[in-house]
């Protein structure tokens, strides 16, 4: 599987990633895309040089927030079957408080809030400049951090297999045997509240 990955066409793989993320972010179906898993993904290209970290970025973080445009628009138009789905679920006026700035910024950070809330947050009345600016900033930010973390794996992976012959799996092995250790103490010296 490495072998493929690394072996993948840089361009397809950001023309793939945009198209599966703007549907992921932009509409119904998107609930059942990887959208973090793909941005990852990325991510590992770029730490393996197929591609650069930031073409990922800003392929991942563009589509990422052009599809919260596209179901923003998508929710502007139509029945509203998914608003009255989810008023009759919380009733209306738990609706309208819920989906705010902070609620729409924060479910561009979610799996499947980032699919639902674009278009409940149209029917809600949430402005479309106020929607853009609690977006794009988030959209770029999540993007960036699943970026980095797929490139900074990648370039891990990279560095313990071709360490030399046998140290590198037990060297893989000493490193998440020490993480888990230090999370396990961690854990043991807080105070029970």
């Amino acid at each position: 599987m490495t072998e493929f990955l690394a072996g993948f066409p840089g361009p397809l793989a950001l023309l793939l990633a945009a198209a599966v993320l703007a549907a992921e972010s932009g509409l119904l179906i998107g609930i059942f895309l990887p959208g973090a898993g793909l941005v990852v993904a990325l991510g590992w290209l770029a730490g393996h040089g197929v591609l650069e970290v930031w073409a990922a970025i800003g392929t991942a973080a563009a589509a990422s927030a052009g599809g919260a445009q596209l179901g923003y628009l998508l929710g502007g138009t139509g029945s509203g079957r998914l608003r009255e789905l989810a008023v009759r679920r919380f009733g209306a006026d738990r609706i309208e408080s819920a989906v705010d700035g902070r609620a729409v910024a924060a479910a561009q950070a979610l799996a499947v809030a980032r699919t639902v809330v674009p278009r409940l947050a149209a029917r809600s009345g949430v402005g479309h400049l106020r929607f853009t600016a609690c977006t794009a900033p988030v959209a770029l930010a999540w993007s960036t951090a699943w970026v980095l973390l797929g490139a900074w794996s990648g370039a891990a992976y990279e560095q313990v297999r071709t360490a030399s012959g046998l140290f590198g799996v037990p060297l893989l092995l000493v490193i998440v045997l020490v993480a888990l250790v230090v999370r396990w103490a961690r854990r043991r010296t807080r105070p029970r509240g």
